[in-house]
């Protein structure tokens, strides 16, 4: 079944870095990485894409890809919901103080 939404609780690294974290098993709600969609919240649209970054955070002989959308404005503990249109790429973006 597929996914009615994303959401999780922003980091203090999210809040700090400017971005929103994207869960890999997550990936496919939204378009494919670095292909351009629109999120809008309230009355701030912006074209974004889901970027990625290498990391070795469990440890060198496990490299892996982080996912991320670049998004500035979040506060630590804030909780995000992103919600889609049915046909085209347009994202919702809804924060919960």
């Amino acid at each position: 079944m597929k996914e009615k939404f994303y959401s999780r609780k922003i980091s203090s690294k999210e809040s700090e870095k400017g971005f929103i974290f994207i869960l890999k098993n997550q990936l496919n709600y939204f378009p494919d990485l670095n292909d351009h969609f629109i999120l809008t919240n309230g009355e701030l649209s912006k074209t974004v894409s889901i970027k990625s970054y290498p990391c070795t955070c469990r440890g060198p002989d496990k490299p892996h890809e982080h996912y991320y959308i670049p998004w500035n404005g979040l506060s630590s503990g804030e909780k995000i919901e992103i919600t889609k249109t049915d046909v085209s790429h347009n994202y919702f973006l809804t924060v919960y103080k």
